[in-house]
């Protein structure tokens, strides 16, 4: 019998990913790991899964992982299907993980969809018939899809931190609100998003590569902050680490206020 059995993904951390996956999928556990090297550079590896099936993470990802609103070549999301998917939305929902689109209904499956730490997207389906007919019936769905407006502030910052680590100033443009305030280290405050995008993207310019790791976040009310240690390369090869707190104030799932104190002299 022929049959897909894993699939391979690269991310940017393994761990937020794998916290994920184990949350939806308990019973599954980490089979191996390793280290290994791919395009010259080294990178860690795990499979997790169950005897039959499993997941790879490998990570070192760099760029933008494929935006899921365009039309751009890549992976759209992964389909598991499961034997109780509200169960699923139970564990997902208790971990902090929020829904992103609720499927429309249909007389013989329920699906939902998630978004991991990492991007990708999971969609979690119940069939409710065991006929083959029914359960794969195309068309019959009713309703509209529902996509979750629940913003999820631990989320947003991680995935705010993934795409200023790819120089996304897409990204950046459509997570400003149109008035913002912004400042970084000792740099003059700017009020307007064009300037702010401009000043991000002469800053992109300005080095080769960089990593975010972050250490802690916190939220209180519409207030978000992190804290950390970001690594450089700069563009002659050399590299640089320093530490950073970034505090962010947000007004409709926009950044109104984003404030980044950190020591950048040796840039």
């Amino acid at each position: 019998m022929n049959r897909l059995e894993h699939v391979n993904l690269v991310v940017k951390e393994i761990q937020p990913s794998l916290e994920f996956i184990l949350t939806a999928f308990p019973e599954w556990k980490v089979r191996g790991e390793g280290r290994g090297e791919w395009a010259g550079e080294a990178r860690n590896w795990l499979h997790v899964g169950d005897d039959d099936y499993y997941l790879t993470l490998n990570d070192g990802a760099q760029g933008a992982i494929r935006d899921l609103k365009g039309i751009n070549p890549g992976l759209a999301h992964l389909g598991f299907v499961v034997e109780d998917v509200e169960a699923v939305i139970e564990r997902l929902n208790a971990k902090g993980y929020n829904v992103d689109i609720l499927g429309r209904d249909h007389p013989y499956r329920k699906t939902v969809y998630y978004i991991d730490p990492n991007g990708f997207q999971f969609e979690f389906m119940q069939y409710l018939s065991e006929e083959a007919k029914l359960k794969n019936q195309y068309g019959g769905e009713s309703g509209e899809l529902i996509k979750s407006e629940r913003f999820n502030a631990e989320n947003f910052i991680r995935q705010l931190y993934y795409q200023v680590d790819a120089k996304n100033i897409d990204f950046l443009a459509e997570s400003l609100s149109s008035k913002v305030n912004f400042r970084i280290a000792d740099n003059p405050m700017l009020t307007d998003k064009e300037s702010v995008l401009s000043a991000n993207e002469n800053f992109f310019a300005s080095i080769f590569s960089m990593k975010h790791q972050l250490e802690s976040i916190w939220v209180d009310g519409n207030k978000v902050g992190c804290h950390g240690q970001v690594d450089y390369v700069r563009l002659d090869g050399s590299e640089h680490s320093a530490k950073f707190s970034t505090a962010l104030t947000i007004e409709n799932n926009k950044i109104k206020e984003y404030l980044v104190f950190a020591d950048l002299s040796q840039l």
